[in-house]
């Protein structure tokens, strides 16, 4: 079963006004709607009044980084309240760990084409968007 997870608000934090335009057009093209922040603090602030469907952060972003934005949106033993991708040019498997113990879902590398971050983004929240229940039926008997 498909989902349809178009309309839903992704937020894009990168400091790179390229990469934030490219991601910001690519996502609404497909469907969703976007919300950005060039810094972690404006991400943090912008988070206070609309909670994201999903979060895709670059871990290098200027005055709070990404993995603090991690560590305050994900207090200790607790999951994130969306799914986040974390992104960056120069991701080590030490960034790499760090991100997925501090909550994030996913990471991937710059440069990274358009239809891959497509292709993340639908993977994210495909595991998040939980399918429509259903009543359940009482038992038929012959």
């Amino acid at each position: 079963m498909q989902f349809d997870t178009r309309g839903l608000n992704i937020m894009i934090v990168d400091n790179d006004r390229t990469v934030l335009e490219m991601l910001q057009i690519r996502l609404e093209v497909a469907g969703y709607n976007t919300s950005t922040a060039r810094t972690g603090r404006a991400a943090l602030e912008s988070m206070r009044h609309a909670r994201p469907a999903a979060l895709v952060l670059d871990i290098n972003v200027p005055d709070v980084s990404g993995l603090e934005v991690l560590a305050a949106l994900t207090p200790p033993g607790c999951k994130p309240p969306f799914p986040i991708l974390v992104m960056g040019r120069k991701l080590s498997a030490d960034d790499v760990q760090r991100a997925i113990n501090r909550g994030a879902r996913d990471c991937m590398a710059k440069p990274f084409s358009g239809a891959d971050m497509l292709e993340r983004v639908a993977r994210l929240l495909r595991r998040t968007v939980a399918p429509p229940t259903t009543a359940a039926q009482p038992a038929a008997y012959i």
